[in-house]
């Protein structure tokens, strides 16, 4: 098999992971700047500026989420983009598993947004 089969293989079941991850350390890095900068009460758009680069980060990881989630549910046909090397489709679990993660990782993203939206940012 192929090195680039191996990382695809591996990589598009666990993207939706990966954007989780990215997602989760995009929060806590937002709010531990706020809080070393003395910066939490600051606002932008008259919102506080932690809520509003949360909520862009949330709602891009979800929209992220949703591509991927399309692209493993639909998966590839034969002769179609991201069919392997031998020209068969990608197999089902591969697919399934794709899916399932992004929607685990979807519930995940909101999971830890609400808190970080909800609660003040230096407490």
């Amino acid at each position: 098999m192929p090195a680039a089969s191996i990382v695809r293989a591996v990589m598009l079941p666990s993207a939706g992971f990966v954007v989780w991850a990215g997602h989760f350390g995009t929060v806590y890095a937002v709010h531990a700047h706020a809080c070393e900068r003395d910066m939490a009460t600051s606002s932008l758009l008259g919102l506080p500026w932690v809520a509003v680069l949360v909520m862009g980060a949330t709602c891009l990881a979800l929209v992220v989420l949703a591509l991927l989630f399309r692209r493993s549910w639909h998966g590839t046909r034969v002769g179609r983009r991201g069919a392997s090397e031998a020209g068969e489709a990608e197999p089902d679990f591969t697919r399934w598993f794709g899916a399932a993660a992004c929607i685990v990782a979807g519930f995940a993203v909101l999971f830890e947004a609400v808190p970080a939206l909800v609660l003040p940012a230096c407490r």
